[in-house]
């Protein structure tokens, strides 16, 4: 079995996430690809993020369609922080012999050593690394000798930031993040600023 692992924040998720994990059901074949929105970043203790159930309805509608698509909540309900260590971990423990790939951003990929046990990371999953468009991957200094495979994507220029900065000035966010994830984020005002 191959399992593709993609987190993130997720705050809110948009086309640009759904075709890097499109792409990555077209060139690496998983059985499935777990979107697992994160709980509490441990290198971002102050971020604010809309709550946990609200990024999980949103992803839900974003993938909707595809059946290898599935959301996974244990980091949501994981008490203190969300260490990637630990939830490969557990996937590695529930599925003996599987193959796990873990999606990961070339900006992720170079921060990779200050991460919370780096060398169980790259130990238990391949990394599945999306270069900025026009840049080469370099393996960061201090990564122990690990699996690396380079995907390829089209660039999109859209970021969770974007998207909640066209929110704050009233504009049209589906292009961005499709109608059904534009509709749940306008139905329960998210993203608005405060008066």
């Amino acid at each position: 079995m191959k399992i593709a692992l993609f987190g993130g924040s997720f705050d809110p998720p948009h086309r640009g996430h759904l075709a890097f994990a499109q792409r990555a059901l077209e060139a690496l074949g998983p059985d499935r690809l777990l979107w697992l929105p994160a709980g509490r970043q441990w290198q971002k203790p102050d971020q604010v993020m809309a709550a946990g159930g609200h990024r999980v309805q949103m992803l839900k509608r974003l993938t909707a369609g595809e059946p290898r698509f599935v959301v996974d909540e244990r980091e949501l309900h994981r008490r203190g922080p969300s260490f990637t260590a630990d939830t490969l971990r557990e996937f590695a423990n529930e599925h003996p012999g599987a193959e796990l790939m873990f999606l990961i951003g070339q900006d992720q990929y170079a921060r990779l050593p200050t991460w919370y046990r780096a060398e169980a990371v790259v130990a238990l999953a391949t990394l599945v690394v999306v270069p900025r468009a026009g840049a080469a991957v370099v393996t960061p200094p201090g990564l122990p000798p690990h699996r690396l495979q380079v995907l390829d994507l089209p660039d999109t220029p859209i970021s969770s930031t974007a998207v909640r900065e066209a929110i704050a000035c009233g504009a049209d966010i589906s292009p961005m993040v499709g109608a059904e994830v534009a509709s749940y984020i306008a139905a329960h005002r998210l993203y608005e600023k405060k008066l």
